[in-house]
């Protein structure tokens, strides 16, 4: 395997699920940037790769002061952030940001780490320090045939260091403002040549933010943030041609979230994994790669109800290098959802999942490359216990396939010049709850009717054309990245609403699919460094997003979903910060145009608009020859309270930050 690493871009890797068994410190010297794997499966710029993609570096995390990976994300041109609480927020891509946000598959090392009952990314849970990440992976755009389900806003991959090439260790503690406590720990150690273990755990609490436009009820819900987590890898060199990776974490949280139907509530969350990676290079044969996991969560959500979900997964992956000019990967995978109904027990409801998929880079020439991907997945529903109103038995015996594409065509223009054009259509698979997992009995004057889910709604098609253009700069150490896409939404799904529908002779309020939508979108980026230690970037993206819904049609919205508007037309933002080694400083402001949310009234959902807002983060820091940091951080320092979202109103954030490598 370490023969492999330093072939270079000629090496054969494992992709995406694997991209954690690669040495990232010796391919970003070998390349003088940063490298991913996780689009074709060899080792590329970002500039490469037949995706829209960025790298977030370790260097660059540290650089911002953050204490939380959301706010970094929100820095990425084309990536919008909803703040709701201290430790609530959904990240959007490209449009289409929403409470419980379903359409961002994020992964760590791989494993993902969405959480199935709603298909959402609940951020604090997932069990990793800023300090031990190595690079955050930013795929834009529809992935469906590289990643699967839920691919179709695209993929933030989050990788962390590497125990078998990485020895780092950081201990750090953190104090400020509004009740701000933290400290955390990570440290890889190399046992032997051949065997490393990374552990590393945290604990972090709040105050919850208390200023916003929200119901007695709802504030009576509100609750102080608090997460924890611990976690546990370790990769073995088994043999000169097979490592072993395994992974175990747990993590517990609790604070105010956003359901679908945009109201507070408190919630409680706790998540286990399980991960084993074996990957064996073949000789001619190819790189083998085997990945299996399972997820376990119990959540409960105050004032409503609790349950768990478990979800396993098996990959297996073959990829072979034919000559100098053919990359061909093969893969299948199988997975297994189950979850306990949601609120009102007594039932469960599973799905099981079968893919095959196949991807084969070719390079035409020596400055064209074109990248093809093709996926099927097979879903079969299962439901056992008693159903009730509206269902029977025979609305859960139903099977959804369906076929994701990906296609990439890279032209090196000139040793600086790189055009690219993609193409993407990716399947979004409704949510156990969104399949039949809720069920809340409602007595109604009129008689009585279910809330519920809905077994027959059907998966969101998404497809998204695009025209990329990178240019590296030398002249500023830097680069110039552009891109405008046209994307379209079919089959949007909508949660429970005012309206009513009727099912098996039964009123109800379930599902629906609601409509479609397609969106314009524009992205320009440039970044660059001088050698007296000072960066600055600069980012402006531009949406334009038209609905088709067949629901909201009155003055009062009749389904919590509606994306024109939701997202801001315009955001600009710039970055400035300079380090001599020891003192480093970074300032970061952004504008972002008006936005219109939903919220709920009597008789359904009212429009609440957000009005055009600049934002700013500064952080100072000071790096002692003993490897002590110290770092002063502000967040959202314009103003005491700043409207990101529609309810609570986000505060102003100081705290000091102690970190100690060892």
């Amino acid at each position: 395997m370490k023969k492999s690493i330093l072939l270079g871009a000629t090496a054969l890797f494992a992709v995406g699920a694997h991209a954690q068994t690669i040495n990232y410190t010796a391919l970003q010297d070998a390349f003088g940037q940063p490298v991913t794997t996780s689009v074709t499966g060899k080792p590329q710029v970002a500039s490469d790769a037949p995706a829209a993609l960025r790298i977030i570096t370790a260097e660059e995390i540290k650089a911002t002061g953050l204490d939380n990976l959301p706010d970094i994300l929100a820095r990425v041109g084309g990536l919008d952030l909803l703040r709701w609480g201290a430790g609530s927020v959904d990240i959007g891509m490209r449009g289409y940001n929403q409470p419980n946000s379903p359409r961002l598959l994020v992964l760590l090392n791989g494993r993902q780490v969405y959480s199935d009952h709603y298909a959402l990314v609940n951020w604090s849970t997932i069990p990793v320090q800023l300090s031990e990440i190595k690079q955050v992976e930013v795929v834009k755009g529809p992935v469906g045939a590289i990643y699967g389900f839920n691919a179709v806003a695209g993929v933030i991959n989050i990788i962390t260091q590497n125990p078998l090439y990485d020895t780092d260790g950081t201990a750090t503690a953190r104090i400020g403002n509004n009740g701000a406590r933290e400290i955390g720990l990570s440290k890889n150690v190399q046992i032997s040549d051949s065997l490393g273990v990374r552990v590393s755990a945290g604990y972090k609490e709040q105050d919850e933010f208390s200023q916003g436009a929200i119901t007695a009820a709802e504030r009576a819900r509100l609750l102080d943030p608090e997460s924890s987590y611990v976690a546990f890898g370790a990769l073995a060199q088994l043999t000169d041609s097979v490592q072993a990776g395994l992974e175990l974490t747990r993590s517990k949280m609790k604070q105010t979230d956003i359901t679908a139907t945009n109201s507070l509530y408190g919630d409680d969350y706790l998540t286990k994994s399980a991960k084993l990676d074996v990957t064996g290079d073949a000789g001619d044969a190819g790189l083998i790669s085997f990945t299996a996991y399972r997820n376990w969560l119990d959540f409960e959500y105050y004032g409503i109800g609790k349950s768990d979900v478990t979800t396993s997964v098996v990959q297996l992956s073959d990829l072979i290098q034919i000559g100098t000019d053919h990359t061909v990967k093969i893969s299948g995978e199988y997975r297994h959802n189950s979850m306990g109904r949601f609120p009102a027990p007594g039932a469960t409801i599973s799905y099981d999942v079968w893919a095959v998929a196949g991807m084969w880079d070719w390079k035409l020439t020596d400055n064209l490359s074109f990248t093809n991907a093709v996926r099927s997945d097979w879903l079969d529903l299962g439901y056992s216990g008693a159903t009730s109103p509206p269902y029977v038995a025979a609305d859960f015996d139903r099977q959804i396939s369906k076929l994701s594409l990906n296609s990439g065509l890279v032209y090196k223009a000139s040793d600086v010049d790189t055009l690219r054009a993609t193409y993407g259509l990716a399947n979004q698979l409704p949510s156990i709850l969104e399949l039949g997992g809720f069920y809340l009995p409602t007595a109604t004057p009129a008689g009585i009717f279910a809330s519920a889910g809905n077994p027959h709604i059907k998966p969101s098609k998404v497809q998204s054309y695009e025209l990329g253009y990178d240019r590296a700069l030398a002249d500023i150490n830097g680069g110039l990245h552009l891109s405008v896409f046209r994307q379209t939404t079919d089959d949007i799904k909508a949660f429970l609403g005012s309206d009513r529908s009727v099912v098996n002779g039964r009123p109800a309020s379930i599902v629906i699919n609601a409509g479609d939508s397609a969106s314009w979108g524009f992205e320009a980026a440039f970044d660059g460094r001088a050698t007296n230690g000072v960066r600055y970037g600069a980012s402006y993206s531009w949406n334009d997003l038209n609905d088709d819904l067949t629901v909201n049609k009155g003055a009062i919205a009749t389904r919590p979903v509606g994306y024109e508007g939701a997202s801001p037309r315009h955001k600009l933002q710039g970055n400035l910060g300079w380090s001599d080694g020891a003192l480093s400083t970074d300032l970061n402001l952004s504008w972002q145009s008006k936005r219109t949310l939903l919220r709920p009234v009597t008789g359904g959902q009212a429009p609440v608009q957000i009005d055009s807002t600049w934002t700013g983060t500064a952080s100072i820091g000071y790096l002692f020859e003993t490897g002590t940091e110290v770092r002063f951080t502000a967040s959202d320092f314009l103003r005491p309270e700043t409207a990101l979202g529609m309810a609570l109103e986000t505060e102003r954030r100081v705290y000091a930050t102690v970190s100690q490598k060892f």
